[in-house]
């Protein structure tokens, strides 16, 4: 990844991404860690429990630092499930209720229709950004433990292709900033579920050798989640950055507790 600035807002974009003219990616930072404030200061998550009114603002900034009209920076509700919504023309004649409707049961949204911004938000969970630079379309994915059981990422390529006609092997995908495995101690509970979820539980888990906890590989599970369902192997983009070791850059709920800011990843077509 890389740093880039836009007016007075640090983000960071995937390199692999960046080689393509006819898209745009991010991902926001903090843009300054206050300690004792944990929505400082740049905080975009309209859950997260700082007032409303203060998001709102934060997240219109943004729409205007990178060049978006107003209705057109979507984001889904995130429920940590594995529902992908499709933005397309029928979605942007909507309601303001009715596009909250349509993205209500949603962790993933797609999209082939240009400047119109998705994101998703997080805060330790696993943000992936999708392109095809053939059908000239974009997803992106919010992969929390449990969306990563339910295998969302690759939900959210079999709609590219029911819907684009994409074929994944054209894809390139890049898995951002989220808890490393190091910092990613779970239950019993959270890795039986991945031993369900994916056979070859050795390769994303570990077990401490002091406490006896588990600690789960996130990247690696949606990695091989890409690659099984047909993205090349080099087209795959791992951040490698862990939001709770890099908080003075990220959100991190493992950090600061749930009730903390929440950074967005997104992508849009030019």
């Amino acid at each position: 990844m890389r740093f880039i600035k836009h007016r007075d807002i640090e983000m960071l974009s995937f390199e692999s991404l960046d080689s393509f003219d006819d898209i745009f990616n991010f991902v926001t930072t903090r843009n300054g860690a206050i300690d004792g404030d944990p929505y400082s200061s740049f905080n975009l998550g309209m859950h997260s429990g700082e007032a409303v009114d203060k998001v709102l603002e934060h997240q219109e900034t943004l729409r205007k630092t990178i060049g978006i009209a107003s209705g057109r920076f979507i984001l889904p509700r995130q429920i940590h499930g594995n529902g992908v919504a499709v933005i397309d023309e029928t979605f942007l004649g909507l309601s303001s209720d009715g596009r909250k409707n349509a993205v209500s049961r949603a962790d993933a949204l797609i999209t082939n229709i240009p400047m119109v911004c998705i994101g998703i938000t997080t805060a330790d969970c696993v943000p992936v950004l999708l392109f095809d630079p053939v059908k000239k379309a974009v997803g992106v994915a919010h992969a929390g433990w449990r969306g990563t059981v339910q295998h969302i990422v690759s939900a959210t390529v079999y709609n590219m292709v029911v819907r684009f006609g994409t074929s994944p092997a054209d894809i390139y995908a890049a898995i951002g900033p989220s808890i490393g495995q190091e910092q990613f101690e779970v239950g019993d509970e959270v890795y039986e579920a991945f031993r369900d979820a994916y056979t070859e539980i050795e390769r994303l888990s570990m077990r401490h050798p002091v406490t006896g906890k588990y600690h789960i590989d996130l990247w690696e599970a949606n990695r091989a989640d890409l690659y099984d369902a047909g993205i090349l192997s080099e087209h795959i983009e791992v951040a490698g950055l862990c939001t709770r070791t890099r908080n003075d850059l990220f959100f991190s709920a493992r950090d600061l507790g749930v009730k903390s800011g929440r950074f967005i990843s997104g992508i849009y077509l030019k």
